[in-house]
């Protein structure tokens, strides 16, 4: 296993920059091997993320199974308000609601 590692290593001059090239090649080649076994969509890692995707899932649930048309249309609404939260489009309440509950303000 030592043998390995020998065989592994990088030798690298900080002085002269001798090695560089192949270090950066070395590391270029894990980042490549590291993203190919990565999953295709990234996982949801923060919390208020999530959220906002179950809220989207269970407003689509609420418009397949509305039958009158405004009641429909009012949870695609509230869905893509909900994906608006991570994308980008956020309107002022929510950005209220963030500031106002997660920063103290006023408190």
């Amino acid at each position: 296993a030592l043998q390995d590692e020998v065989d592994d290593a990088l030798f690298v001059s900080a002085r002269d920059g001798t090695g560089m090239d192949a270090l950066v090649d070395a590391l270029r080649a894990r980042v490549i091997a590291a993203t190919e076994r990565a999953p295709a969509t990234p996982p949801l890692t923060r919390l208020r993320h999530r959220r906002s995707v179950e809220d989207a899932r269970a407003a689509l649930d609420r418009a397949r199974a509305a039958r009158e048309t405004e009641l429909r249309a009012e949870d695609l609404r509230l869905a893509a308000r909900a994906l608006g939260r991570i994308t980008g489009r956020v309107d002022v309440e929510d950005l209220l609601d963030v500031i106002f509950n997660d920063f103290c303000i006023g408190k």
